[in-house]
C-alpha cells in the first residue's frame, strides 16, 4: 500500500490573501460583542446590540423598516465581496465599495425606526460595534483595492 502526503503550498499571494480575510473577519466578528448604538425612545434610552441588528436585520423590511434593511444589507455585500475576493473574482471590489458606502451612510441618520407602528427615535450615538463594524468592511475594501493595484489577479 502506498500512502502518498500531498502538501498544500500557498503562495505568497494566497498567504496575504487569507490575512486580509481573517483580518477583517476578526474584527467583524468582534464588533458582535459589542453595543451598535443608542437611541432617545419615548420611554428612555434604548441600545441595540450588534448580534442582534444582524440576526434581525435581515427581516426588518417586515415592520416597515426599508431603509434600515438598506444599512442591513452592507453585510451581504461584505460577505460576498470577501469570498469574491478569495476566488479571484473582479466583482469583489464593486461588492466592498457597495457595502463601505451603506455601513458609511448611516453615521448620517438622525432617527431610526422604533416600532412596527411607525413610531421614530432620535439616535443619541453610535457605538463601538458600530465603529468596528464600518472599520471591517473599510480595512478589506481599502487592502483588497491596494492587493488588487499590486497583484494583477483579476480573471
Amino acid at each position: 500500500m502506498i500512502i502518498i502526503r500531498k502538501r498544500i503550498v500557498f503562495s505568497r499571494n494566497d498567504k496575504t490573501k487569507l490575512c486580509i480575510i481573517l483580518l477583517s473577519l476578526i474584527v467583524f466578528i468582534a464588533s458582535l460583542t459589542q453595543t451598535a448604538f443608542t437611541y432617545d425612545d419615548y420611554d428612555g434610552v434604548k441600545t441595540h446590540s450588534s448580534i442582534s441588528l444582524l440576526i434581525m436585520g435581515g427581516i426588518v423590511v417586515v415592520g416597515g423598516g426599508l431603509l434600515e434593511w438598506f444599512i442591513w444589507l452592507a453585510n451581504p455585500l461584505y460577505l460576498f465581496g470577501l469570498f469574491y475576493f478569495y476566488t479571484n473574482n473582479r466583482k469583489c471590489i464593486y461588492f466592498l465599495v457597495s457595502a463601505s458606502i451603506l455601513s458609511l451612510s448611516f453615521t448620517t441618520w438622525n432617527e431610526i425606526l422604533a416600532a412596527e407602528n411607525g413610531r421614530l427615535a432620535t439616535i443619541k450615538s453610535l457605538e463601538l460595534g458600530y465603529w468596528l463594524w464600518v472599520i471591517s468592511i473599510l480595512v478589506s475594501t481599502i487592502a483588497i483595492a491596494i492587493f488588487k493595484i499590486r497583484h494583477k489577479v483579476d480573471k
